[in-house]
């Protein structure tokens, strides 16, 4: 008897002991076991990331493979399994649905849907014709049932306009704003921020098209290879993970672009405005008191950067790995894409390069 008191006491401390632990800033879980996503060709093939806040399931764009062949019997063929994946509050992962090369993902709270920005990010100089929902552009996707339509775009190029004649290069980031119904989208190898409203017409926001490091407004901006983007509620603007210039750059809804953190010189320094440095950040969100927080890949470190532009380092650090912990102890390979969730106050993190998902408490706002 006193043995099962003493173990079940020790199972109730350790419950409590967690519930305690996940509350400290910094705290670093793994909450998928990584086997549950398949691995084709590496590890390395997680994308975007977003929250359902209605079922609470988060989902995951999954690059799993696309090929285009000739069999000598049966002719063509052409096999797609990249996904949007969903993991339960069971941390079970199943396929929502599949699209072609899906990347950052947004939630639009008026008709409950995903979006999705898909395209194959290389930089390579265009891309094969296939079937799908969209090969370059915008997918909206119902969780309910996984039905996937195109909002705008379809065939790669640059041109801006109606939802049919829309044309985008290679999209990776997009995020939502409640206030005007638009998207907005970061193109990085066409350098620029698009704006897409709620019936797929999309324009430019801010960048040149050619890569360089300006702030300014419209075309008057320029940008290299603008990863990351996301929306702040709390000041009503767009943050973009700037990832070739080294710099988290701020965006106005207007289109005005400064930079808010770090400089072209990559590097790992804590510090205010362009003192701080970074190594090619990747993924950026954004919490309800506005500080931004930024994924720093190959630092291989999540950022935090306040209202006064001051950043610090809120976990992980330069050594790749795999380890959960607190601050410093814990470690991340190459994290990437971002989430904030406000109903756990944390981030969630694609750790690209170890195939799994992280989470991070932060601190509650107002402390």
């Amino acid at each position: 008897m006193a043995r099962a008191i003493l173990a079940a006491c020790s199972l109730l401390c350790l419950t409590v002991t967690l519930a305690v632990t996940s509350a400290v800033p910094g705290t670093v879980t793994t909450i998928v076991n990584p086997s549950l996503f398949t691995k084709p060709h590496g590890e390395e093939h997680l994308h975007g990331i977003v929250r359902d806040p209605i079922t609470g399931n988060i989902y995951v764009a999954d690059w799993n493979l696309f090929s285009v062949g000739n069999t000598p019997f049966f002719g063509p063929y052409i096999e797609n399994k990249d996904s949007v994946r969903a993991i339960d509050a069971l941390k079970e992962v199943s396929v929502l649905t599949y699209v072609i090369a899906p990347n950052g993902m947004a939630y639009d709270p008026t008709d409950r849907r995903i979006y999705v920005a898909v395209g194959t990010v290389s930089c390579g100089g265009g891309s094969a014709t296939a079937p799908g929902p969209a090969l370059n552009g915008i997918v909206s996707i119902d969780p309910a049932t996984g039905k996937a339509t195109v909002l705008s775009g379809g065939k790669p190029g640059s041109e801006n306009g109606s939802k049919e004649e829309a044309r985008y290069s290679e999209p990776a980031g997009i995020v939502y704003d409640p206030g005007s119904g638009s998207f907005f989208v970061s193109e990085p190898c066409a350098n620029r921020i698009r704006q897409v409203d709620a019936n797929g017409d999309a324009g430019t926001l801010a960048g040149s098209g050619t890569a360089g490091h300006a702030d300014g407004s419209g075309a008057g901006a320029t940008f290299d290879y603008p990863r990351g983007i996301a929306y702040c509620e709390h000041e009503h603007t767009l943050y973009v993970a700037d990832r070739d210039n080294n710099e988290i750059r701020a965006v106005s809804l207007q289109g005005t672009v400064t930079t808010l953190a770090g400089a072209p010189e990559a590097g790992f320094a804590d510090g205010k405005g362009t003192s701080a440095r970074f190594d090619h950040p990747t993924g950026v969100a954004c919490d309800n008191a506005g500080n931004v927080y930024v994924a720093d890949s190959q630092n291989n470190a999540i950022r935090q950067i306040d209202a006064s532009g001051t950043v610090t380092t809120l976990a992980g650090g330069r050594n790749a790995g795999t380890a959960d912990g607190v601050g410093a102890a814990a470690s991340f390979s190459t994290p990437g894409d971002l989430m904030y969730d406000p109903v756990e106050n944390a981030l969630f993190v694609v750790d690209w390069g170890s195939n799994s998902i992280r989470k991070i408490a932060v601190a509650a706002p107002g402390t």
